[in-house]
């Protein structure tokens, strides 16, 4: 359902009035999705991003939100604070610099008519961590941040902006990427394992402009025909032709 301005932020005001706090989900072309609350800067003084962690679906996103949000009125502090959420994991709070969170959290800006957004970037433990995560503590380095470049970059690349992949957990953590097929203009799937053996609840489908970030020697993949597809031995071997 789309708003209008006045309709959203009308929207916004409900939720803190009723829950506290609002959280709003970016679903965004090229770099991935992040969520980030308003409403919380009324009691805590500050606002909440999870940026990345697609390892993480949309109801995961919310119970996290929730349960940091519930310890933090219950007197847990900021820093040095871990939260423990069942099967998801362990989580911390890092403070984000500024140039991430004028940035990212557009409506927190907007919302408050403010110039500067104070937030914490949720972070979880290296067991669910993605190369989707960024380093919010230190100030946006493209260079640095390769995955999030697109937040101030045009789209330079020959196919469209909005073309997805469907890949795996093992992937976004890190293990290589060995096989890939381009299955529609702007859809690819591309694995780290046999395509076959993978699992459906270890499947996630991410920006194109996510993967190249995560590895650019990814970048042949673009150049692909429908219905074509690579393979390689391991990260930083040869492309071959699937036959």
């Amino acid at each position: 359902m789309a708003y209008t301005k006045d309709e959203f932020l009308g929207l916004i005001q409900s939720h803190i009035e009723k829950y506290g706090y609002h959280i709003t989900i970016v679903s965004s072309r090229a770099e991935p999705r992040y969520a980030y609350t308003i409403g919380l800067r009324n009691v805590f003084h500050f606002e909440l991003i999870f940026a990345g962690g697609i390892n993480y679906l949309k109801d995961d996103l919310s119970l996290i939100f929730d349960t940091i949000i519930e310890e933090l009125k219950n007197g847990k502090t900021i820093t040095d604070v871990k939260f423990n959420i069942s099967a998801l994991g362990v989580f911390t709070l890092a403070k984000v610099d500024v140039s991430w969170s004028n940035l990212m959290m557009l409506g927190v800006l907007d919302f408050y008519k403010i110039d500067n957004v104070n937030a914490f970037q949720i972070v979880p433990d290296a067991d669910h961590y993605t190369l989707d995560i960024p380093d919010m503590t230190k100030e946006l380095n493209v260079s640095l941040e390769p995955v999030w470049q697109w937040l101030i970059r045009e789209w330079d690349y020959p196919v469209p902006e909005n073309s997805t992949v469907i890949t795996n957990i093992d992937a976004l953590q890190g293990k290589a990427i060995t096989e890939l097929t381009r299955w529609e203009n702007d859809e690819w799937e591309m694995f780290a394992g046999a395509g076959p053996d993978m699992i459906k609840e270890e499947l996630r489908v991410v920006s194109l402009g996510t993967i190249l970030g995560i590895d650019e020697t990814l970048v042949p993949a673009i150049y692909l025909n429908v219905g074509e597809g690579l393979w390689r031995e391991s990260a930083g071997s040869t492309w071959n032709n699937w036959n």
